[in-house]
């Protein structure tokens, strides 16, 4: 097996074994649920924010990069806006249609699966991994950005506002400015360091520190997502399960070819490696962020889950081997 192929399988066993050890440290009483929260709190805000951070110094300051700015908010808003007639017809309540919509608009594109994935199959001979792994890193901040902006609106509308929840304005600004926005800000002083092209320390290399962030951020970030795991209500679900596998797997991949056709149409288009990230990112299954804007906006949160479960073993089964294959 190719070294960099051997590497991400080993984190994928490494965060499928965190999923089921929180899961059973649950059922087992030996951890509590509540857990779960702080745990995200902390590998969100520091862990991931420390490896945005260190990648994003990486970004090559060019022109053309900035077209990610451009690309990652139509690949949340088209998504996310046009399944919603489709889940009316399928006869989905308000509850479900957020759901669905945010599912499609999220895609698992950071440190725990998507960013990873990048880091370690598009190095090649050439060793451009990190630089592949800032461009994914730029890409998903982006995401969470455009996320809130677009999102939490569209969730707000369909699970409705009751007694004692803060307005949508408030909840916006709080959410660029709490603990938990620490990764983007993080993000935005990776690229001013990348663009004022300070130095990168070598010492972050020599210690493989990126490599034992990534493995912290994939325990604090998988263990907490099996304290939570309800296994149950797959079944429940079908229609809902194709709809999704659908626009992840073949809508989200064809609307990037179709966004970067029209780009290399342009003077300044995203370079090569940049457009193998957007490509790959494109078949990124349900963001973890589905289930929380779900419990925060009052949306079916069970459903979110089990869509969630279900789209990352689709993707594990179909698109992953794929991709493995394609580019190890």
């Amino acid at each position: 097996m190719d070294p960099r192929t051997l590497q991400f399988t080993a984190f994928c066993l490494f965060s499928a074994f965190c999923v089921a050890g929180g899961y059973a440290a649950r059922r087992r009483n030996l951890v509590g649920e509540h857990v779960a929260r702080p745990m995200h709190l902390i590998t969100v805000s520091f862990v991931w924010g420390a490896v945005a951070l260190l990648s994003l110094w990486r970004l090559p300051p060019l022109t053309e990069n900035l077209w990610l700015i451009l690309i990652e908010p139509i690949l949340v808003a088209v998504p996310a806006f046009g399944v919603i007639p489709i889940a009316r017809r399928m006869g989905c309540d308000n509850k479900q249609t957020g759901v669905i919509a945010t599912a499609a608009g999220l895609g698992n594109l950071g440190f725990t699966l998507g960013a990873y994935l990048c880091y370690t199959l598009l190095g090649g001979p050439d060793g451009q991994g990190e630089a592949a792994l800032a461009y994914a890193v730029g890409q998903v901040n982006l995401m969470a950005m455009s996320g809130v902006l677009m999102l939490y609106p569209l969730a707000r509308h369909f699970g409705g506002q009751e007694e004692g929840d803060p307005s949508i304005a408030k909840l916006i600004f709080k959410s660029f400015f709490d603990l938990r926005a620490l990764m983007v800000h993080c993000a935005i002083v990776g690229v001013i360091l990348a663009y004022l092209k300070i130095p990168y320390p070598a010492v972050f290399d020599d210690y493989y520190i990126l490599d034992i962030l990534f493995y912290l951020g994939g325990f604090g970030g998988y263990f907490g997502i099996g304290l939570r795991l309800r296994l149950g209500d797959t079944r429940r679900y079908l229609r809902e399960h194709a709809l999704l596998a659908g626009v992840k797997f073949a809508g989200i991949p064809l609307l990037s070819l179709g966004i970067l056709a029209l780009v290399n149409l342009t003077p300044t288009p995203l370079g090569e490696l940049g457009q193998k990230v957007v490509i790959v990112e494109a078949f990124m299954p349900v963001a973890i962020q589905c289930v929380m804007i779900a419990n925060l906006f009052h949306l079916d949160g069970r459903m979110a889950s089990t869509l969630w479960l279900v789209n990352t073993v689709l993707f594990a089964l179909i698109p992953l081997p794929v991709l493995v294959f394609l580019l190890g």
